[in-house]
């Protein structure tokens, strides 16, 4: 298993998100319950940053279009549910969808070991 070094262990706080990138892929890392998570800076909706993603128990929501997922299995959990933090109503949302379906992020495997942070993104 290829690691790549990404940060130090102080860097990653919880329910904050640190951008890293490792063999030219853009990351987040954060903290859930204590152990580190790295997953890829791109919503699965319109490939858009989820940096400034609001962190919550253990999910990132994404700020462009609302979409919630699980930090540690990348699953879905809500899937476009406004537009810029408003909140659009039920019928708008497989407009704004644009016939996307809802998918999970990628997450990949994150250690840490003498204060460093290692991300395998292979």
């Amino acid at each position: 298993m290829a690691q790549t070094e990404v940060a130090k262990s102080g860097q990653i706080r919880e329910g904050v998100a640190y951008l890293a990138t490792a063999d030219g892929l853009s990351l987040v890392l954060t903290r859930v319950r204590g152990d580190v998570q790295a997953f890829e800076n791109k919503c699965p909706h319109l490939g858009l940053s989820l940096g400034k993603g609001k962190i919550e128990n253990g999910t990132i929501t994404c700020p462009f279009h609302g979409s919630k997922f699980d930090i540690c299995s990348g699953r879905n959990l809500d899937w476009v549910t406004g537009v810029m933090g408003m909140k659009a109503p039920g019928w708008a949302r497989a407009i704004i969808g644009l016939g996307k379906r809802p998918a999970g992020l990628k997450v990949f495997l994150a250690s840490e070991r003498d204060g460093e942070v290692f991300v395998d993104v292979r």
